[in-house]
């Protein structure tokens, strides 16, 4: 059995949506863990309006990473995914995702690729060939809602840190899907990446959402790089993208994505630099 653990705030057509997909999946072996953040009762009437799921209706303080540990303590099934509230799935997803497991006892995890309604890539620039993951691709290679993990991964892993992830209490608002799977490298988990696989989600460009969220979903990325060891030259890699995404962007006369990508460097650079100390201090208890 599958084990969706949907952390949600917040929405309320986007989880029926998803919901609605989950209707009408061919294979009917999974179960939803939906740890509900909300203050109200807003979630009702979307779970009245899908009797046929096995919905288990969790509430949580806010903090997606805090949402996920609480539903990966009341999941059942021998694997675990972690979709986003506005994702949705293509009706054979679980049924194909659970034969790749059959067929692939050797590999511990499975990311598929994010794509939009007309089946564009969303989020990062994802490989067009499937590949083993490692710590030199995961970044392109896995985004939450595209991750699948056997149960075996999650009982050694543990949870997620909840000093980061969007709806933390800390300014680093992203990263927390990369962490958890860098300390499953690390314990020697095989991990798979396949883009014939899709899992749906609406795009994630517009320039709002992208001056909102920019430096402090870089400040995760950045904190992420440095706590995972990553080299000074490894993490320039990083930082040479999102100067060099600038610099094309101001050459062509797009200002606002120009500083969008200055955003992203001056996020990361903070996270590389002063994340692990900022954490750190943000885990102690208050006098």
């Amino acid at each position: 059995m599958i084990s969706l653990v949907v952390s949600t705030l917040g929405r309320v057509d986007e989880l029926d949506r998803f919901f609605t997909s989950l209707d009408s999946q061919t294979s009917s072996d999974f179960e939803v863990v939906l740890v509900d953040q909300n203050d109200d009762d807003r979630l009702v009437a979307v779970l009245q309006r899908h009797p046929g799921l096995r919905v288990r209706h969790l509430r949580s303080g806010r903090g997606v990473s805090r949402a996920r540990n609480v539903g990966l303590a009341h999941a059942w099934g021998e694997i675990l995914a972690i979709p986003d509230d506005d994702c949705w799935y293509p009706l054979d997803l679980l049924a194909t995702v659970s034969k790749w497991f059959q067929l692939h006892a050797e590999y511990a995890g499975l990311s598929a690729i994010k794509r939009d309604a007309d089946n564009n890539p969303v989020g990062p620039k994802w490989p067009g060939t499937q590949r083993e993951i490692n710590k030199s691709n995961v970044f392109d290679c896995a985004i939450s809602s595209t991750i699948f993990l056997r149960r075996v991964v999650t009982s050694r892993v543990g949870t997620f840190d909840e000093r980061i992830g969007v709806g933390a209490a800390t300014r680093y608002q992203s990263g927390e899907e990369t962490e958890y799977l860098l300390r499953a490298l690390e314990y020697g988990f095989r991990l798979w990446y396949d883009p014939a696989i899709t899992v749906h989600h609406p795009p994630l460009g517009s320039m709002d959402r992208l001056r909102r969220v920019t430096y402090p979903f870089a400040l995760g990325t950045g904190y992420v790089l440095r706590a995972h060891g990553y080299s000074w030259l490894e993490f320039s890699g990083f930082l040479a993208r999102s100067l060099g995404g600038a610099a094309l962007s101001l050459s062509r006369g797009n200002f606002a994505m120009s500083h969008i990508y200055l955003l992203r460097a001056a996020g990361q650079l903070r996270g590389y630099l002063f994340g692990p100390s900022d954490l750190r201090r943000a885990s102690r208890p208050a006098n």
